[in-house]
């Protein structure tokens, strides 16, 4: 389930005249020292199931019909919420059940800690040092590229991994084709280009084409959350970076998201949109796909 993202090179961010650009996305170019191995689709319904199944077994995680809650460092934060009626998964008598049909399509309903805490397990479950405290939920000291364990990906690693050497709008070109391409609203496609079907809703992860690095859906179906701290004023996005890492704050209180999602329009999809939510946060917009540095 992943692939090996190569080390190198790429223009972060949108040129001045790309439509629907947002001040927050200054070009400069980001260089990514560490290969690193990137899950190949967002992660499912059933494997987040069943990876919270291992976790509630082994005591690294407690659940109700409300939701998963953290049980490692003491702090005790909600992972997914459990208790809303669109969450395709749900918990009874101590085991974890997927609703029929959406096996395959991508977990929603999960915090940002949830996403953190499921890198973290698979990294117990392979016997690797886990990334992430979860008294500070630092990852790895803020060095996230020297972690052991898996991760949630850096924005610069998102980026890098969903242009795939475009400089285009997206790794598709200049347009996004809502039939064969990504899970957008496609009454609404980029500018200049035709439009599509609108499924409204998420749809199961490898349904449209992979990208030239072999990543499925990283535009559209839903957001995915990145490891980094969102702050529109961080100098990330304003000057060249080596292995960029992020603010160690936020004064939005936010992380970053990336990818745009199955109701978006085809502009809020570009390969340089930033967005961002609280990491508590638990809506039907957010994913996530884990890394794991390959050196």
């Amino acid at each position: 389930g992943f692939v090996l993202i190569p080390a190198g090179t790429f223009m972060a961010g949108s040129p001045a005249d790309e439509y629907a650009r947002a001040e927050n996305e200054t070009q400069h170019a980001v260089t990514l020292t560490t290969p690193f191995y990137m899950h190949i689709t967002e992660v499912t319904n059933q494997q987040y199931a069943d990876m919270a199944q291992w976790a509630y077994d082994n005591g690294y995680c407690m659940a109700s019909s409300i939701g998963i809650i953290d049980n490692l460092d003491g702090v005790g934060v909600i992972l997914l919420d459990l208790d809303n009626s669109y969450c395709e998964i749900s918990f009874s008598g101590g085991t974890f059940y997927v609703d029929a049909g959406k096996e395959d399509c991508p977990v929603i309903y999960v915090s940002w800690y949830g996403a953190a805490a499921y890198c973290d397990w698979l990294s117990l479950n392979e016997g690797l040092t886990r990334a992430y405290n979860h008294s500070t939920w630092q990852c790895n000291g803020h060095d996230p590229y020297g972690a052991e364990g898996y991760r949630l990906p850096t924005e610069a690693e998102w980026e890098y991994a969903c242009r795939a050497g475009t400089e285009t709008p997206f790794n598709t070109g200049e347009c996004l084709d809502a039939a064969t391409e990504a899970n957008y609203n496609g009454n609404y496609p980029y500018i200049g280009c035709p439009s599509g079907p609108n499924v409204e809703w998420t749809v199961p992860v490898g349904s449209y084409a992979a990208s030239a690095w072999g990543l499925y859906d990283m535009h559209a179906n839903v957001y995915e959350w990145c490891n980094d701290w969102y702050d529109d004023w961080y100098p990330v996005y304003d000057d060249d970076e080596i292995d960029p890492a992020g603010p160690t704050s936020s004064d939005w209180s936010s992380r970053i998201v990336r990818g745009g999602l199955w109701f978006y329009e085809a502009a809020y999809c570009r390969s340089a949109t930033r967005d961002y939510f609280a990491p508590t946060a638990k809506t039907a917009m957010v994913g996530f796909r884990p890394v794991r540095s390959a050196e």
